[in-house]
């Protein structure tokens, strides 16, 4: 009996894991020493090496993606789900594929994707040394920023169309907490040292994610941790501001520590703490001085943890995200009164963010589930207060204006590869929104939004596979309307693959467009109640072709908006901005593409052109056609492996960025369509990273090369301090940084 008991426990042991053994197509022998890489669907990966036999073993179950390189054969790329599995590998040096899940019903590589996804992984992270999301993405094409100085924020802009259709995700889960004029999210609110990877989905994904997925999906993809009982991570970095450096005030301040580890094999924990610290900039010395800075100082702290659990079939975790950020607006010195202490006005804008996820992972016969819950907390205040100089006294403080948002998201799918003709998917997701405070009209508001979906993906023989979907969900403030999509990929040959995707999407107002009341010294932005929906169609292709080092992608995009809703500034001082629908936005371009990589070197380098078209209002003559714009980019990655050392080169050539507004230059009410925008720019970053041991590792860095502070418009009028007319502020000039990376691992 007992030797019964440990046969049991030893064949349950066996089936917990997925065991691959790698044979070469001579002879079928077994291929020592190839790099197997196991990644499940939530994105968690474990890398090792096979044995005599060719065999590599995780204890993810399946299904699971796996990777394998070896320098005598072609990489594979394939998806196990059974236990045990024989992989021939035909001999060659072709370059690894990355792997993706956004999208996906399992992880697979980008390669055999149905939709075309752009991959940055943590290694190009940590060659920019980012402090924020917006120093990785600044130079991927077809991807803008705007910023808003005097939020502190950052919005962003795909395929030319803005932040409130790009939905961002992390692990999945989508952010809340929009903000700024335009309201869009504040990508520089996330925390990048906890970051894998990122995925980019260029197009609609609405069907899998819901109405704001219009231009693309931004799915950000933490670190979930590794195979060692203990681990740290400590990130240190300093950084100039221009010129501007002190050790605990001016510049850029930033330190990390992420500590995690197995107390047993099938559970795992993981805690973050990160404070990122930047002491504004003045600017334009004839606008602003050293109090009242043309970019304000910023503090943010970040915190979070991971607990994680795994046993066969099953697994769950539990992740918990916390920001809190202070921006500070310092007012100008009052010193009249000879017999009163110089004092001055001043505010702070302070954010508060909590987001928790419970994600998990079960077979339920041939279905593999992945339900999901989350909830986040989002808070942000306005505090004014009066600061005495000389005795740096601060009196009277007080709120005066706040704003919360508060969403309770569910998400469930369960996909299967049972048929014989392919896999299916069928989903189901729920958002409960919540938002009040002294800035949203008539106190708190709700609404409520469910949504099923299915998509399935069919093959048709071995080159073509096709992905249909469709999603229907009930709105509490709107009438829905079904969203349709159709991929479609034909693999020419091995090297050579088409796709072809169409996507209907449909948004409602959000809550901040319909209700939000923001008025400051910078703002006056009234919501606007009378808004509509939005109705969309998306048509975009590509094709990509690859040789034995070299990539080429050429892809084209376009999309047609009927009542976009966006923000209008009118032309008085005094007049508020507010939300309105367009009756018509349009936006086309086309992209090429090649990446190139051998021994040491890895080069990227594109180019694209977008056009931008809008029918204001019936009132209005129309404009006279598209405007379009270029950008391009080149990155440039080189490794000396007798040192260790890696130089890499970011670049991108912004081009002019110009569509129609509405001017009344009469000043009579008769408003016409005027070609504004902004002028073209550089930007380039250069950096080394010496690995000093298997531990340590430094990076030195030099940003925006170009010396770019402010590029030149021609509009009308501007305020918060971000496109004033004549200038729009785009960066804060050159800068220099130092980043220590420090590593721990321990076994025992």
């Amino acid at each position: 009996m007992r030797g019964l008991l440990i046969l049991l426990l030893f064949s349950t042991s066996l089936q917990a894991q997925v065991v691959v053994q790698l044979v070469g197509e001579d002879h079928q022998k077994a291929i020592q020493g190839a790099e197997v890489i196991f990644t499940n669907s939530t994105g968690q990966r474990l890398v090792t090496i096979s044995d005599r036999e060719g065999k590599a073993r995780c204890g993810f179950r399946p299904p699971v993606f796996i990777q394998g390189s070896h320098i005598r054969f072609i990489p594979i790329n394939d998806t196990v789900r059974i236990s045990n599995t024989k992989i021939v590998m035909k001999v060659s040096t072709l370059a690894l594929d990355e792997v993706v899940v956004t999208g996906q019903f399992a992880p697979q590589s980008a390669k055999n994707s149905v939709y075309k996804v752009r991959t940055i992984d943590r290694t190009q992270l940590q060659a920019q040394g980012a402090n924020t999301l917006q120093d990785v993405l600044m130079n991927q094409l077809n991807i803008r920023f705007g910023r808003d100085n005097a939020l502190g924020t950052s919005g962003i802009r795909i395929q030319g169309i803005s932040g409130q259709n790009v939905k961002v995700l992390i692990d999945g889960v989508p952010m809340i907490g929009r903000s700024g004029v335009a309201n869009e999210i504040d990508i520089n609110q996330i925390n990048v040292n906890t970051i894998e990877r990122i995925e980019i989905v260029e197009g609609p994904m609405a069907v899998n994610f819901g109405a704001d997925a219009l231009a693309g999906v931004i799915n950000i993809i933490t670190r979930k941790g590794g195979t060692s009982k203990l681990s740290a991570e400590l990130i240190l970095q300093e950084e100039t501001v221009e010129d501007n450096y002190s050790l605990f005030d001016e510049g850029v301040h930033n330190a990390g520590l992420t500590i995690g580890g197995k107390p047993s094999d099938r559970i795992f924990v993981q805690a973050e703490a990160r404070i990122n610290r930047f002491g504004g900039w003045i600017g334009d010395e004839s606008r602003f001085t050293d109090r009242n800075r043309q970019w304000y100082p910023k503090t943010q702290h970040f915190g979070g943890g991971l607990v994680r659990y795994e046993k066969d079939d099953f697994s769950i975790h539990y992740r918990m995200d916390y920001l809190n950020e202070s921006i500070s607006n310092l007012g100008s010195i009052n010193d009249v009164d000879a017999d009163t202490e110089p004092f001055s006005s001043d505010q702070e804008f302070n954010s508060d963010r909590w987001m928790h996820q419970l994600q998990a992972e079960l077979k339920a016969g041939s279905w593999l589930l992945n339900p999901v819950l989350s909830f986040t907390d989002y808070k942000r205040a306005t505090e004014a207060f009066t600061t005495f100089l000389e005795s740096d006294l601060e009196i009277n403080r007080r709120e005066i204006q706040n704003t919360y948002y508060k969403t309770l998201f569910f998400r469930n799918t369960a996909s299967t590869n049972r048929f014989d003709w392919g896999s299916l998917q069928l989903g189901t997701d729920a958002s409960f929104d919540r938002g009040g405070g002294s800035t949203l009209s008539d106190g708190e508001k709700e609404a409520v939004d469910i949504a099923f979906f299915a998509s399935a993906e069919i093959k048709l023989g071995e080159k073509i596979a096709l992905r249909p979907g469709i999603r229907y969900g009930y709105n509490s403030l709107y009438s829905s309307e079904p969203a349709p999509s159709l991929n479609v990929k034909y693999n020419i040959s091995e090297a050579t693959q088409v796709r072809f995707g169409y996507g209907r999407g449909f948004r409602v107002p959000s809550l901040r467009e319909l209700y939000h009341e923001f008025i400051d010294a910078n703002h006056n932005i009234i919501g606007n109640s009378e808004l509509t929906p939005e109705y969309s169609h998306n048509i975009n292709a590509d094709v990509t072709q690859s040789f034995k080092k070299l990539t080429l992608s050429l892809s084209g995009f376009y999309n047609h908006i009927n009542d976009q809703i966006t923000f209008f500034t009118p032309q008085e001082s005094n007049a508020a901005t507010t939300y309105l629908n367009l009756e018509e936005f349009r936006s086309t371009g086309a992209t090429i593409n090649a990446a190139w990589s051998s021994a040491g070197w890895r080069i990227n380098s594109g180019a694209t052109y977008i056009g931008r078209y809008q029918r204001l209002n019936d009132e209005v003559a129309s404009v006279p056609g598209f405007v379009f714009n270029w950008e391009a980019n080149t990155n440039i990655r080189y490794r000396f492996s007798a040192t260790n050392t890696t130089i890499s080169a970011f670049y991108k050539f912004n081009g002019s960025l110009r569509d129609y507004r509405l001017t009344d230059p009469d000043g009579d009410g008769e408003f016409t369509p005027e070609l504004q925008g902004i002028d073209s720019f550089h930007l380039m970053d250069l950096t080394i990273s010496q690995a000093i041991s298997n531990s340590l590792g430094i990076t030195l860095g030099a940003r925006n090369l170009f010396n770019v502070t402010a590029v030149d418009n021609n509009f009308s009028s501007g305020g918060a301090h971000s496109s004033s007319a004549g200038s729009t502020s785009v960066g804060y000039g050159t800068s220099y940084f130092f980043r220590l990376n420090y590593q721990f691992k321990s076994n025992n």
